[in-house]
């Protein structure tokens, strides 16, 4: 192809598409269910990088399936890839006078979608969306330029509102098969590992509440009265087989930089991810390699998410108002940021 190019004309069961391609990257973006990045896939490869759901999923207009319930209104509707978690982050929460399900509400409401670029430099679509239970306004840039193998996402939120406000924002990225896979490697610029204090599946391996230094998790730190204790160390530069069943949740902590890479030999592929660690302080690390084995996934999920986030734990904005970790907005108040999702050979 000549260049980047862009298009707002599909759909994909039901729901608004938009397509970025350049020379090296195509990207799916779900502009009618949260701006959802679906795909993105290197051409160098034919390797989609982002974790794509086993389950059976919905739009953001499909009724719910079953009770409603806090969880389950994101799980229904959630296809892998790349969500954009706001006003909070994790489990379920009450805030402002209004309750919330799991990640919020703007990753399971539609998007408005407006090509911004179509040039032979550039191709980048804007997406933007009001949420309705909080004063917030997101918008949020997607752009490929010629001849970088790079998704670059500019994005800034407003609270449109008259009072300030606690908020968590959660990028919500989840690598897959077959890029994530027991050959593959994970590097991170960070000095600590915090494992979440509520995760409580029979699949984990991590002590929960415990503290670590990247990347080892060794036996003889683990303090005697843990609720589990490894019988050899835990190397979080690892992916484990399928096979061993693991389910694990833990924050990423004291970033220098702001990126982390995932490298796989076997397919010459690297991903790399930067964001501002001044913002995004830690990085929820989702380790479930067959061990999630409640619904929706029943272990048929094999993925990593690596999500920078605000905040912690993963049990939602509460827990973080009351550690300390939440965010605030004033009236008026915007913050914005950048990441970048680069593909490449491993040895570049």
């Amino acid at each position: 192809m000549s260049g980047p190019r862009v298009s707002d004309d599909y759909r994909f069961r039901g729901i608004d598409t938009v397509f970025l391609e350049n020379e090296h990257l195509r990207v799916e973006v779900l502009a009618g269910k949260g701006a959802d990045v679906t795909e993105i896939r290197d051409k160098r490869t034919d390797v989609n990088v982002l974790f794509e759901a086993p389950h059976q999923w919905y739009g953001a207009d499909h009724p719910e399936v079953g009770v409603s319930d806090r969880d389950f209104a994101f799980l229904d509707r959630y296809p892998g890839g790349w969500q954009d978690a706001l006003p909070m982050a994790g489990g379920g929460a009450d805030a402002g006078g209004a309750p919330f399900a799991q990640h919020g509400e703007s990753s399971i409401v539609p998007w408005s979608a407006t090509i911004t670029e179509d040039s032979a430099e550039r191709a980048a679509v804007r997406f933007e969306v009001d949420l309705s239970r909080y004063p917030f306004r997101v918008e949020r840039e997607l752009s490929l330029a010629a001849g970088e193998p790079r998704l670059h996402v500019a994005e800034t939120v407003t609270n449109r509102g008259e009072v300030e406000l606690p908020y968590s924002w959660l990028q919500h990225i989840a690598l897959g098969e077959p890029l994530v896979a027991p050959g593959a490697r994970l590097a991170a610029d960070c000095d600590r590992v915090l494992v979440d204090p509520d995760h409580d599946p029979p699949t984990r391996r991590l002590p929960k509440g415990a503290t670590f230094e990247w990347p080892v998790c060794d036996p003889g730190d683990v303090p005697d009265d843990a609720d589990v204790a490894p019988d050899e160390p835990i190397d979080l530069r690892e992916f484990p087989p399928r096979e061993a069943r693991v389910h694990d949740i833990a924050a990423l902590a004291d970033f220098s930089s702001g990126a982390y890479a995932v490298s796989n030999p076997d397919l010459d592929l690297r991903v790399d991810v930067s964001f501002d660690a001044d913002l995004y302080e830690y990085v929820w690390y989702w380790g479930a390699f067959g061990g999630f084995e409640a619904a929706p996934f029943f272990g048929r999920n094999y993925n990593v998410g690596l999500e920078p986030c605000t905040s912690r734990p993963v049990a939602g904005l509460d827990a973080a108002v009351e550690n300390g970790t939440a965010n605030r907005l004033d009236a008026g108040e915007s913050v914005s940021t950048e990441l970048d999702l680069a593909v490449g050979p491993v040895d570049e």
